[in-house]
């Protein structure tokens, strides 16, 4: 599979990228002009600036990989789309499809007990709090600790299948790290994922292979 950053599919209202791993979905706001998966669509659609939300440097990107993170990343070229996206993800029916491969680890520290069945069909759900020198990282608040947490909401990251030490997993909301810390929760660090207890790896294991959206699934396998 080619691993370099490219358009996958276009449609009048929307493109859909590959970005690779290394690159910022969208820049900083302080960092507006840096190379970006946005300044690389932008480049054949300009277009996909003129739309979006309050966060106006963001343009019409929908969804955020994280920088080391692979995949696959669905831009809007129109207003029309945002919006109507926008309500379908809120309504739980835009969904991303990812692959990650783990090796077993040392759970970092600032993680409560692990609470749940790890095994395929379980849902791992949390909400999360900043941890760190600058909260780089996240760690999951479980439900005795939700009166600690910022944000107002749940997330859930949903086991379709465990092969050996690759698991596919399903998110219809995400947050920051969110596989990344719900994995090492477990117990299983992401190749490559330092931050949260990998070893160093020439290559990063978490890969968005597949998205759903309005009756299309786009996958790259």
């Amino acid at each position: 599979m080619e691993t370099g950053t490219r358009i996958v599919e276009v449609e009048e209202d929307y493109i859909v990228l590959f970005k690779e791993s290394g690159l910022d979905t969208v820049p900083l706001k302080k960092e507006r002009g840096k190379p970006s998966l946005l300044s690389f669509a932008a480049s054949h659609y300009p277009e996909c600036l003129r739309v979006g939300g309050d966060n106006y440097w963001e343009g019409g990107v929908l969804h955020r990989l994280d920088r080391p993170t692979s995949g696959l990343v669905l831009v809007a070229r129109t207003q029309a789309f945002y919006t109507k996206m926008l309500e379908e993800q809120e309504r739980g029916c835009f969904v991303k499809h990812y692959q990650a491969k783990c090796e077993k680890a040392v759970i970092p520290d600032g993680f409560p007990p692990f609470p749940y069945l790890l095994e395929k069909g379980s849902v791992i759900r949390s909400k999360f709090r900043k941890y760190g020198e600058r909260g780089k990282a996240v760690r999951p608040l479980i439900p005795s600790s939700y009166l600690y947490s910022k944000t107002g909401r749940e997330y859930e990251t949903v086991i379709d299948e465990i092969d050996g030490n690759v698991f596919y997993l399903t998110l219809t909301r995400g947050f920051r790290h969110q596989i990344r810390c719900h994995l090492a929760w477990s117990g299983n660090a992401i190749y490559g994922d330092v931050l949260y207890g990998g070893s160093e790896r020439p290559s990063f294991g978490l890969l968005s292979y597949s998205i759903e959206f309005m009756g299309r699934r786009i996958s790259l396998f």
